[in-house]
């Protein structure tokens, strides 16, 4: 086992609000845990509720997430216990009944699908990654969670501007020196330092600045780390605070909490609850923003479903379609009428794809695998396990049936698509979804 870095342990040590035991949890395993979709079933033996998540679950061991189908089917996802804490700062914020909130650094996409969730169709949420390769991940884990008026952007902090001053809730997991990993992943001891420390704080300061502009009068930022340095943590609040303005957000407590120095947020420190390590606390915008959003000038798509498939589609809520490129996509009126605002940026991901146009018809998108607002009339191919797992590895199959698409569903849950042609399937999950390698 890797040690803890010297210096680290040295200013634990030294620091009396530093709890006397942090070291030694450092060195135990790290807790699994889940938090379940609310609109599908995920059965987990010996699990525990998590006290402040509504959905959140400790598992008595790690299972295979990988060999799991009801993992690839979106009806749960693995998160760190800590970061579901986002549900209780997000129901004590009072925003709009139908608010814009942007997560800034997304991927791979725990706190975007917990805010999925708590929206549940409500206003809408963009999910932005820096990083292209684990933006495409993300817009895999939000596809999998089936909402409508999720949408999946890839843009530097500075790209965003488009953005200024309509943003009633902005998420920030802020770069941070990962002290919190240190018992999940030992590469992190290796590559901590004071200087990559120093380095972070200057960078999470540069990010403050350059998003707050987005915020609303009115609104709020959620700011996390996965570290227990204050310079990253309250020290770095509390400093823009003071420049901004701004007010720090009262939020509730549990057992084992730790109230940080300043009294501006919460520790979860692994020795007193079980979680890696987290820090969270918010903030409020009390100084109006000068500059409204900057409407770019593009061609109103076509806004309507095609006729062959309104007896195909069936919803659940009110859904706005529109036709771009020769795709059908949906998404909620209000994030529709939003996403307008929005053209200068870059989407992987925008609302539901329900379809797109073939040679001869109108043929369903991979989204409606796993939507639950929207419904598109398929049959079904039931699978057991093994076959499931075959599935998910990208292998097709021997099949008489009728021609034409198919769910794939493992416990009357859906994994993917195939298209039926002659005696054979072809299997239409996407490849860099695919399990790479079957268990033995």
């Amino acid at each position: 086992m890797t040690a803890l870095p010297t210096e680290f342990a040295q200013r634990c040590k030294d620091d009396p609000f530093t709890p006397n035991d942090l070291l030694a949890a450092l060195d135990r395993e790290a807790p699994t845990s889940v938090r379940l979709h609310p609109h599908r079933v995920a059965v987990f033996a010996g699990a525990k509720p998590i006290p402040w998540s509504t959905q959140g679950l400790y598992l008595p061991q790690r299972p295979s997430f990988t060999y799991d189908p009801f993992f690839h089917a979106g009806a749960y996802y693995p998160q760190e216990a800590g970061s579901m804490y986002l549900e209780q700062v997000f129901k004590t914020l009072k925003l709009p009944s139908n608010p814009v909130v942007l997560d800034l650094s997304a991927a791979p996409g725990g706190k975007s699908t917990l805010l999925a969730s708590l929206l549940d169709h409500k206003g809408i949420l963009l999910a932005n990654e820096i990083n292209r390769s684990r933006a495409y991940i993300l817009s895999e884990n939000l596809t999998k969670w089936g909402y409508a008026n999720t949408f999946v952007c890839n843009h530097k902090p500075s790209e965003l501007h488009v953005l200024d001053g309509q943003i009633d809730l902005l998420v920030v997991d802020a770069p941070c020196s990962g002290e919190g990993m240190f018992r999940k992943d030992h590469n992190a001891r290796n590559e901590w330092s004071i200087k990559n420390a120093t380095t972070c704080a200057l960078r999470q300061t540069d990010i403050l600045r350059e998003v707050w502009p987005l915020l609303k009068e009115g609104g709020h930022l959620i700011y996390s780390t996965c570290t227990f340095n204050p310079n990253e943590n309250e020290v770095q609040l509390k400093d823009f605070i003071e420049q901004e303005q701004a007010i720090a957000i009262d939020l509730p407590y549990f057992e084992g909490l730790q109230e940080d120095r300043l009294h501006l947020g919460y520790y979860f420190f692994p020795n007193q609850v079980k979680s890696e390590g987290f820090y969270i606390a918010a903030i409020k915008k009390i100084v109006p923003q000068p500059n409204g959003y900057k409407k770019l000038d593009k061609s109103e798509p076509k806004l309507s479903i095609p006729e062959e498939l309104k007896s195909l589609l069936k919803t659940d809520i009110a859904l706005q379609f529109w036709q771009a490129d020769e795709q059908l996509y949906a998404t909620t009126p209000m994030a529709y009428e939003f996403y307008k605002r929005m053209r200068g940026l870059s989407f992987l991901k925008t609302g539901l794809h329900v379809a797109q146009r073939g040679k001869k018809a109108w043929t369903p998108a991979y989204d409606m695998v796993y939507s639950f607002p929207l419904h598109w009339e398929l049959p079904v191919k039931e699978l057991d396990y093994a076959t499931a797992l075959e599935f998910l590895n990208g292998q097709s199959q021997h099949w008489v049936a009728e021609a034409g698409f198919y769910y794939m569903k493992y416990n009357n849950q859906p994994i993917g698509m195939i298209k039926q042609i002659g005696t054979r399937y072809n299997n239409l999950h996407p490849t860099e979804w695919r399990i790479r390698h079957l268990p033995k």
